[in-house]
């Protein structure tokens, strides 16, 4: 198994090619129920299957399943929080890496979440985390899951949301995520990818937040603002960099 060290910066720069465990993510990816289209809001179709897994007044709260082909017991799984700012609904943002995810044998769950837009509060979308994640616990047999290899992952406000639901995870994944010294943590090993050029959340509040735990990778990139990692060449950098991690700490 790899180590995770407190506070180690990887950097990463136009000029440099990542070449560290590179995997080949062209594996196809089941789905749970078939291949029927989730319909979930904003009715995107991913290709797999959707299942609610919470009623609020707005509206019925999916989750969107990637399974491995070869589903076997004691599986590890991630969820996924798209960005948006906490306003804007992002659902479709991580099926690249949901499908990176099962193609290297372990689940995925796309989440859904209420946006301010909708006139619900961020408290309102840190809740529904914190309810997916029940429901996934509460669905480890169902999928054959490890109840102890559970990881969080979001993007920019995602990000925020998979740290302040609680409910202790196994693991997180964040990508530019909006936290900061002040953002209660789970000691967890923990990667975090982001982009010094950062004009949003700025690179030192990611590195002061890693460097309280003991067991955070900061993957530093010297290129993209925001968002950097929804574009290549640093989508396929991060991905490869997330499964990675996750296969390291055994998942």
């Amino acid at each position: 198994m790899s180590s995770w060290f407190r506070g180690r910066i990887v950097a990463f720069s136009p000029q440099v090619a990542v070449a560290i465990g590179l995997i080949i993510l062209t594996a196809s990816c089941g789905a749970i129920g078939g291949n029927e289209a989730a319909k979930g809001w904003p009715d995107v179709d991913f290709g797999v299957s959707a299942v609610q897994y919470r009623d609020t007044p707005e509206r019925p709260l999916y989750v969107h399943i990637f399974a491995p082909d070869d589903i076997v017991d004691q599986r590890g799984s991630v969820l996924f929080f798209h960005g948006g700012g906490f306003a804007r609904t992002r659902v479709e943002q991580f099926e690249h890496q949901a499908r990176a995810i099962a193609a290297n044998g372990m689940f995925a769950f796309i989440v859904e979440y209420r946006v301010t837009s909708e006139g619900t509060s961020v408290d309102d979308a840190i809740g529904d985390g914190a309810a997916a994640l029940q429901w996934v616990r509460d669905n480890v047999e169902t999928f054959g899951l490890d109840p102890n290899r559970i990881a969080m992952a979001g993007g920019s406000a995602g990000g925020a949301l998979a740290v302040r639901a609680g409910g202790e995870p196994d693991a997180y994944v964040l990508f530019n995520p909006a936290v900061d010294s002040e953002t209660e943590v789970t000691e967890v090993a923990t990667i975090a990818f982001h982009s010094r050029e950062d004009q949003l959340v700025d690179f030192a509040s990611v590195e002061t937040f890693c460097a309280q735990l003991t067991l955070c990778d900061l993957v530093a990139f010297d290129v993209g603002d925001h968002g950097f990692f929804n574009t290549e060449p640093q989508l396929t950098e991060t991905t490869e960099l997330m499964v990675e991690f996750l296969l390291a700490n055994e998942w």
